[in-house]
């Protein structure tokens, strides 16, 4: 038996796992078909380079070397072997008697040496080294392929889009009502002087304003990607924002002035690769919790001011007396602001 040192199985299975590893990070269906012909290509390349030099040393590895189960040595079977050496001795390549080969020859090194085939050294070894690199590189043009196949068909099928289920709409009205009711209790439970109930509102208006702010960010790009790249509708329900709202999202994913038309839904998947509107893996299922999580602190936040604001203006009246600047720094905000808090017809001197 011959000694195989190359794992052909194991072999593809790296090569394909390379393939799945170097497009799983591409979720944009148009982005990914792109990558997966870059793919295939590079290996086609490769398989083209190394075709000549495999067939050349494995018909020499077959007609010069006597080794049992010498095919196993290529990873090919004994049939393909010997077609690989005949061509080299006859030239069949391309012609219909290639079906119907001559017979291998009685004596192959003399064959072999009368049709100017070299014998290199190690031509076993080294046969095995090229065929092993011509099987890695075939294994990553077929599985570039598959995923070729798949994007396009994602492409084809969706005009651009990646298909999704109806996404989840929530109750906003309802968030809204319980983030704000959450606030308004965790207040009335405080016990503290007025000065401590605003610096308590003070604190909460900014965590949850910091809070709306990262998660707005990551909403408007849930909804980009949806609306661009999704054949979902009705985006802006899952959104918790208005059509209206929805087209200042757009606009702004796409850098178009505040005036300007969004691109009609056909025409949406090419303008956003354009402007580099990237792809969220799994925005379809995210944006509802993210928008729910945003109105949900957005309700905190304005429930917070009501509270700060109300503890101002007691901090203002008497007994406290505090005075407009004192107050405007306490809560890091304009003395004219304040001023319109504590006297909002504006007679307040």
């Amino acid at each position: 038996m011959s000694t195989v040192s190359t794992d052909y199985g194991e072999l593809r299975r790296r090569a394909q796992a390379g393939v799945a590893a170097e497009l799983g990070g591409v979720d944009d269906p148009v982005a990914k078909r792109a990558a997966a012909e870059e793919l295939r290509d590079q290996a086609y390349r490769e398989l083209s380079a190394l075709r000549p030099k495999r067939q050349r040393l494995i018909a020499a590895a077959a007609l010069y070397e006597s080794v049992p189960q010498l095919h196993e040595r290529f990873g090919i079977q004994r049939r393909h072997m010997r077609r690989l050496a005949l061509d080299a001795l006859y030239g069949l390549e391309g012609r219909e008697s290639w079906h119907y080969p001559p017979g291998w020859p009685a004596d192959p090194v003399a064959a072999a040496r009368e049709a100017g085939i070299e014998h290199p050294d190690n031509v076993v070894a080294e046969a095995e080294r090229v065929a092993a690199r011509y099987e890695f590189a075939e294994a990553r043009r077929d599985a570039a392929v598959r995923h070729l196949e798949a994007a396009q068909e994602a492409v084809r099928l969706a005009g651009g889009r990646v298909r999704v289920q109806g996404l989840e709409r929530p109750d906003f009205d309802a968030v809204r009502r319980q983030a704000r009711a959450g606030v308004l209790e965790q207040f009335a439970k405080l016990v503290a002087s007025p000065e401590e109930q605003l610096q308590r509102a003070v604190e909460s208006v900014a965590h949850a304003g910091s809070v709306a702010d990262a998660l707005l960010d990551r909403r408007d790009a849930a909804v980009a990607s949806v609306a661009f790249y999704t054949t979902a509708r009705g985006v802006y329900l899952s959104a918790g924002i208005s059509r209206t709202g929805m087209a200042r999202v757009l606009r702004r994913a796409l850098g178009l002035p505040r005036d300007a038309a969004v691109p009609p839904r056909a025409e949406q998947p090419a303008a956003a690769r354009a402007a580099g509107v990237k792809f969220v893996k799994d925005a379809a299922e995210t944006l509802p919790r993210a928008a729910a999580a945003y109105e949900a602190a957005q309700a905190q936040r304005k429930a917070a001011m009501e509270i700060r604001d109300e503890a101002v203006r007691v901090l203002h009246a008497a007994p406290y007396g505090r005075s407009l600047t004192e107050l405007a720094e306490a809560i890091g905000r304009d003395r004219k602001i304040v001023s319109r808090l504590v006297d909002p017809t504006g007679t307040h001197t």
